[in-house]
């Protein structure tokens, strides 16, 4: 059988994280989206059905021969035990539901419209539990009770590394270390939520993890780093300050003292020095948050909100965010007085004098920050970009 996720109409809801990524790729927990079908269904998976401007990037398929034995998935549903065993057991024209909506079908792919609708099916199964990743805010949201999750389901059975060094760990059996970890006089306090530290992080002098945390492969946390329950750091980052229940995706940087919470941070961002960001209205209230379809700002149940921030954007040093702030992608923040709540993609200075980035300063930003770590800014991701570059008020 060949898996296939497909974005559904969660795609456009997810942004600025999805503008340059098809849901699949959203990161949360151990894992992105894709890896963690992977890891449950024990297979790769076949393809990804996606935005055309960005299929020649992520989209997988390249032979007809994945439309002749499929399972589509909605990408925007996180697996877990009892749905694999919901999907391995459909016969053709047999879908999943979850609260009416289409969370796996297996169908010919070209008889079959991707549409929810219920009365196509030969027969449906419901699911009465699931995690669905429908808004941005779902991500930090969700994150704690995924990192639990994960660590529970992919740790099992395997070994631990030990932690060489003088260091303070609390509750070790719910720590797991991958191999070239350096660590000296941190702390590491598992008491309410495991711990999960992959190959090569390093860990500076006085920092704390408590958990439930991940640190992605390769990341560093500076000195003096606190980080609190339900935050993941991704591959490659640069960390330190306070992050509390927050994602950083991967090759982004928070390196220096500062306030993160609630917040997600795409991939190529850098906060400067100093930066915080408000998790919580001064009058205690609910939030609202910009919409991107009705272009304009619209109440959400959530107390707890820090920042969504797109891919490739940054902020200049001493930069103060408020509560429940939407960045877009490729923006280059700074000047003084607080920055807008809403700040499209591509955008230059800040409340006093705000420009676009001309497209090539854009892509040389982009150039110098990838190589620094050896990471080469390709025709393809110059494409992603030029085409957003092109649309309006994103």
């Amino acid at each position: 059988m060949n898996f296939i996720l497909y974005d559904g109409i969660e795609w456009r809801n997810l942004f600025p994280i999805t503008l340059t990524r098809p849901v699949s790729e959203i990161r949360l927990g151990l894992f992105t989206i894709k890896e963690r079908w992977e890891k449950y269904i024990g297979k790769k998976i076949s393809g990804i059905i996606t935005q055309s401007f960005l299929s020649k990037k992520y989209s997988l398929i390249n032979d007809e021969s994945f439309f002749k034995n499929i399972l589509l998935i909605n990408s925007s549903y996180l697996p877990n035990e009892e749905l694999i065993q919901m999907i391995f057991s459909l016969k053709e024209n047999e879908a999943v539901f979850f609260k009416e909506k289409i969370v796996a079908v297996k169908k010919n792919f070209y008889s079959c419209k991707i549409k929810e609708n219920i009365l196509s099916f030969k027969k449906k199964y419901n699911i009465k539990k699931i995690i669905h990743i429908e808004y941005p805010w779902d991500i930090f949201m969700n994150n704690e009770t995924v990192l639990k999750k994960d660590f529970m389901f992919f740790t099992k059975g395997k070994k631990s590394f030990s932690l060489l060094g003088k260091n303070h760990v609390l509750c070790k059996e719910e720590i797991f270390l991958e191999e070239d970890i350096k660590a000296n006089n941190v702390v590491l306090n598992a008491q309410l939520g495991p711990i999960y530290i992959e190959k090569g992080v390093e860990i500076m002098e006085g920092s704390v993890i408590r958990g439930p945390a991940s640190i992605g492969k390769k990341s560093t946390l500076n000195v003096g780093s606190k980080i609190y329950g339900g935050t993941t750091i991704g591959h490659f980052c640069k960390v330190g300050g306070e992050i509390i229940n927050s994602v950083v995706f991967s090759y982004s940087n928070k390196a220096h003292d500062g306030f993160l919470g609630n917040t997600i941070l795409g991939e190529w961002c850098n906060l400067g020095a100093g930066t915080n960001v408000s998790n919580l209205r001064n009058d205690y209230r609910k939030v609202t948050v910009w919409n991107y379809e009705k272009k304009n700002f619209t109440p959400v149940d959530v107390q707890f909100f820090g920042m969504i921030m797109g891919d490739h954007s940054k902020s200049g040093i001493n930069t103060q965010f408020n509560t429940a702030t939407i960045v877009g992608i490729s923006t280059s923040i700074f000047g003084y007085g607080f920055p807008p709540r809403y700040i499209p993609s591509f955008s230059l200075g800040g409340i006093q004098n705000r420009k676009k980035i001309p497209f090539h300063q854009v892509c040389e930003t982009a150039e110098i920050m990838m190589s620094r770590r050896k990471v080469n800014f390709s025709v393809l991701d110059k494409k992603i970009l030029e085409y957003l570059y092109q649309l309006l008020d994103i």
